[in-house]
C-alpha cells in the first residue's frame, strides 16, 4: 500500500510527466506533414520526406542546419506554396529528393522522445543509412549527393566514414551555406543553457533566422511561412553536441570538452571527407558565411586531393610528368572558383519561388562542375573512379 508521505513525490512526478508530455507534444499523425514519415536510424528517431524522381539521377539528400526541420527545403504546413521550396524545383529536374529531419523538439511534437545524446557521428550515419533504404525500397541506380544547410557542414565528414563502411556511393557533398566542422569557425566561448529536456536553449536566436526568411517572404510579394509556423513547426530545440561549440551533453548535464567534439566533428580526418562543392550567397546579413565558406571548405578540397586521391592510392608524384603536376597544381588552387556557384541571397536563399529555382540550377551546375574537375584530377593522377580511395 502507498504511504501517505510519498504521494507528494508521486505527484510531482505525475506532474513532471504530465509537463513533458505537453512540451513534447503528442506523437501522433497529426504532427506530421503529408508525405512525411517517422523512422528510426543509427539509433535514433528520424522524420524523411522521399520524392521520387528519375531512377538513373542522383538521390540528392537534403540535411537542415541547427534547430530546424528538413521541411525548410520542401515546406508543406497549411495553405503552403510548393514552389517556393527546393524540393519541388529539384523534382521538375528529375532529381530523387530524401529530407531527412535529425531528433529535434519542435512545439508541435513531431518527435515525442528527446536524444540530447545525439552526436555528429549518429547524425552522418543516420544520414547515409536513411540514403541506403532510400535507394534499395526504391530502386534507385544514381549516386548519393548530401546537401547540407548551415550546421549541416557538421556531419561532412562523418557521412563519407559511414558511406565507405556501409558501401554507399556518396558522389559529393553540396554546402548549402555551410559550417565546416574546423573547431573556431563559430565561437568557441558561447555557453547555453540545458532544458529540461536536455536540450540546449536557442530559443532567443529564432528571431534573426526569421528575419531572413522574412525579408525572403518581402521580395516575393506574399509570406513564404507564418511566423508562427515558422516558431512551432519548422524549428525546435536539439542537442548541444551537433552544435560544434565547446559544450557537451554527458551525464545529464552540459559539461566543456572541446576535445570530444572537434573529434566527434572528424575535423582533422583529411582522409576522409567527401568532395565539397559549394553554394555561395551574397548577404550581409549572412556575413560569416559569405566572407569565409569558399575558403574554409577549399581548405578540405585540397586535402581530398592529397589526402584521400594521392596518398590513399599511392601516388608516386615522382612519376607524374611536368604537364600534369602542373596541371594538378592549377586545379588545386583555381577549386575554390570551379568547385562552387555563387546564388546569392542571405542564410535561406534557397527559400522562395525565385530563389528555390535558381539554387536548382546551380545545383544542377555545381554537380557538373565537381564531376568534371574530378575527372581531370584523376587524369592527371593516373586514377579511374574504381580506384581504392576515390
Amino acid at each position: 500500500m502507498m504511504k501517505f508521505s510519498s504521494i507528494p513525490a508521486v505527484l510531482f512526478a505525475l506532474v513532471g510527466t504530465l509537463w513533458f508530455s505537453s512540451a513534447m507534444a503528442v506523437d501522433d499523425r497529426d504532427s506530421l506533414y503529408p508525405g512525411e514519415e517517422r523512422v528510426e536510424a543509427a539509433g535514433h528517431p528520424a522524420v524523411i520526406r522521399f520524392i521520387k524522381g528519375e531512377p538513373n539521377k542522383p538521390l540528392l539528400v537534403f540535411v537542415p542546419g541547427t534547430n530546424h526541420m528538413a521541411r525548410i527545403a520542401y515546406g508543406g504546413h497549411e495553405g503552403y506554396r510548393e514552389t517556393d521550396f527546393l524540393a519541388y524545383w529539384l523534382h521538375q529536374e528529375g532529381y530523387n529528393f530524401l529530407g531527412i529531419s535529425y531528433p529535434l523538439d519542435t512545439e508541435s511534437g513531431v518527435f515525442a522522445e528527446p536524444q540530447p545524446d545525439f552526436t555528429v557521428r549518429e547524425w552522418g550515419r543516420q544520414t547515409i543509412e536513411l540514403a541506403k533504404r532510400t535507394l534499395e525500397s526504391h530502386n534507385l541506380n544514381g549516386p548519393v549527393i548530401v546537401m547540407g544547410w548551415s550546421m549541416g557542414g557538421k556531419i561532412a565528414q562523418s557521412v563519407q566514414s559511414a558511406a565507405d563502411e556501409l558501401g554507399v556511393d556518396l558522389d559529393s557533398y553540396l554546402s548549402f551555406v555551410a559550417t565546416p566542422p574546423i573547431p573556431g569557425q563559430i565561437s568557441l566561448d558561447r555557453m547555453f543553457e540545458a532544458l529540461p529536456s536536455g536540450y540546449a536553449d536557442r530559443r532567443d536566436d529564432r528571431a534573426g533566422w526569421f528575419a531572413q526568411l522574412a525579408a525572403n517572404s518581402e521580395r516575393a510579394g506574399h509570406e513564404i511561412v507564418p511566423e508562427p509556423v515558422f516558431m512551432q513547426e519548422y524549428t525546435g530545440d536539439i542537442s548541444i553536441n551537433q552544435e560544434g561549440y565547446q559544450q557537451r551533453y554527458r551525464d545529464g548535464k552540459f559539461v566543456i570538452d572541446r576535445e570530444a567534439g572537434t573529434k566527434d566533428n572528424g575535423a582533422f580526418d583529411f582522409a576522409h571527407f567527401p568532395l565539397v562543392g559549394m553554394l555561395l550567397g551574397d548577404d550581409r546579413m549572412d556575413s560569416r558565411h559569405a566572407l569565409t565558406d569558399s575558403a574554409a571548405w577549399s581548405l578540405y578540397n585540397a586535402n581530398t586531393v592529397y589526402r584521400r586521391y594521392i596518398r590513399g592510392n599511392d601516388v608516386d608524384l615522382n612519376a607524374l610528368n611536368d604537364g600534369d603536376w602542373r596541371a594538378l597544381l592549377d586545379l588545386t588552387q583555381s577549386s575554390p572558383e570551379r568547385l562552387s556557384v555563387e546564388v546569392g541571397g542571405n542564410h535561406f536563399f534557397f527559400v522562395g519561388e525565385s530563389g528555390a529555382r535558381r539554387t536548382a540550377r546551380a545545383i544542377e551546375t555545381l554537380i557538373d562542375r565537381i564531376h568534371g574537375w574530378r575527372s581531370e584530377v584523376f587524369d592527371h593522377l593516373g586514377l579511374t573512379p574504381d580506384s581504392p580511395s576515390t
